[in-house]
């Protein structure tokens, strides 16, 4: 029987350990970027096109969701195994977040100034793809900077950044109710102003290694491709994620549609409900990202820590889908996007690195555990019209959310046979 694939830093130059001003800028950095893609994919790219497209809105949605999603799939780690390779004077990780942000400004101006759904689909599209560069090249910063027994913490805390995005940023729509170039411009700002100090101040970033082979088609193809062989731990982490991630990814984009059309509140009641169905889920995800980081870098038990988010996650699910008041949709949600989100993000980078096994393809590697992570939200709206359209109707919300919670709980096959971590 083989042993066990060694972690990514088993032969490598252990990073000193980092500094509380470098991990808090690397957070507001994370922070910034996320809130450029989180905001528009949670909530605004929703609101957008009820306004451009009413009456058919759901279609519309799950197609610029699916789109969307499968834009970024390709783009991550794609961007990545380019940043793994850059040989630039700047390092191989500050170009391609100067560019992933330079593109994802193009693309909220293009939303922003949209009046049909094709253009509106065309400035997602940009965004989608420029974005995840950015976040490709900035979460390779963790196996590239800090040492093991902080990236626990440190992979938190960008858990935690993507929770704080959303927080913060429902309050842009409140603030703006009618400027769509506010609700999509303010955030990508944010992520200028933040990833931009962290990209002037992380001089010591690397170019890649001077021997590195052309980049072909068969380097191409393998930005998306993991050897269950050669990384078997590695194989069966991507798997659980992808499983916990289809929980979550059902609540991420139904939340609007799921509280207008099921528990149907008043018209005018709706827009503060959209914000507290953000604000509240997203402080108990704010909290327990980090909880989640300190005990994966405390006790090591990583397969429980990601365990306990998928409980949550299904739990608040099969809540959800009897829920038809405002306090027990407000409970469900906080189950999913509160402590299982919160958890989940907390607890998958640590659990990542854990089971890499080589660090040239660090990148890389994270790429394709972000189309683990987010295959299920291009995955999951392309089906549920049909669940939806169960029983002959076009809302069987109840359907659709038992599904995603069979499927959340399926992850613990996978993560239960991963024998590198605990």
């Amino acid at each position: 029987m083989s042993s066990p694939a060694p972690s990514v830093q088993a032969d490598a130059h252990v990073p000193k350990p980092v500094r509380a001003p470098f991990i808090a800028l690397y957070a507001f950095a994370m922070f910034g970027i996320w809130m450029s893609i989180m905001l528009p994919a949670s909530v605004t790219l929703a609101l957008r096109i009820s306004q451009i497209d009413p009456d058919g809105k759901n279609v519309s949605y799950s197609i610029a969701a699916g789109v969307g999603t499968l834009v970024a799939l390709i783009a991550n780690p794609l961007f990545g195994r380019l940043s793994d390779r850059t040989r630039s004077r700047f390092g191989r990780r500050r170009p391609w977040i100067v560019i992933g942000l330079a593109g994802t400004i193009v693309g909220a101006i293009i939303i922003g100034l949209s009046n049909s759904f094709p253009l509106l689909l065309l400035g997602w599209i940009i965004m989608q793809a420029f974005v995840n560069a950015a976040i490709a090249a900035t979460l390779a910063i963790v196996p590239d900077r800090v040492p093991p027994r902080q990236q626990g913490l440190v992979g938190a805390l960008s858990g935690m950044a993507s929770s704080a995005a959303v927080l913060v940023g429902v309050f842009f729509v409140q603030w703006f109710p009618t400027n769509v170039l506010a609700q999509f411009g303010l955030p990508v700002l944010v992520a200028v102003l933040f990833a931009g100090l962290l990209v002037a101040l992380f001089r010591d970033d690397q170019p890649a290694p001077a021997d590195i082979g052309p980049f072909d088609f068969r380097e191409f193809f393998g930005s998306f491709y993991i050897n269950p062989r050669t990384s078997p731990d590695f194989a069966k982490f991507l798997l659980a994620l992808f499983l916990v991630a289809c929980g979550m990814g059902v609540i991420s984009t139904y939340t609007v549609y799921l509280l207008q059309d099921r528990v149907m509140p008043p018209e005018a009641e709706l827009p503060g409900l959209i914000t507290l169905a953000y604000v509240i889920p997203g402080i108990v995800a704010v909290i327990s990202a980090p909880v989640a980081g300190w005990l994966n870098d405390r006790t090591g038990r990583r397969k429980l820590v990601l365990g306990a988010a998928a409980l949550f996650i299904a739990a608040g699910i099969l809540v959800l889908a009897a829920a038809d008041t405002v306090p027990l949709f407000m409970i469900g949600l906080v189950l999913v996007a509160g402590f299982g989100t919160g958890i989940a993000y907390g607890s998958y980078i640590g659990f990542a690195v854990a089971t890499m096994n080589d660090p040239a393809t660090a990148a890389r590697d994270l790429g394709v555990v972000n189309i683990a992570l987010s295959l299920p939200y291009s995955v999951m709206p392309f089906i549920a019209p049909l669940l939806l359209s169960i029983g002959g109707g076009t809302s069987n919300y109840p359907a659709l959310l038992i599904v995603s919670a069979v499927l959340t709980l399926l992850s613990f096959i996978p993560m239960l046979l991963v024998r590198t971590t605990r």
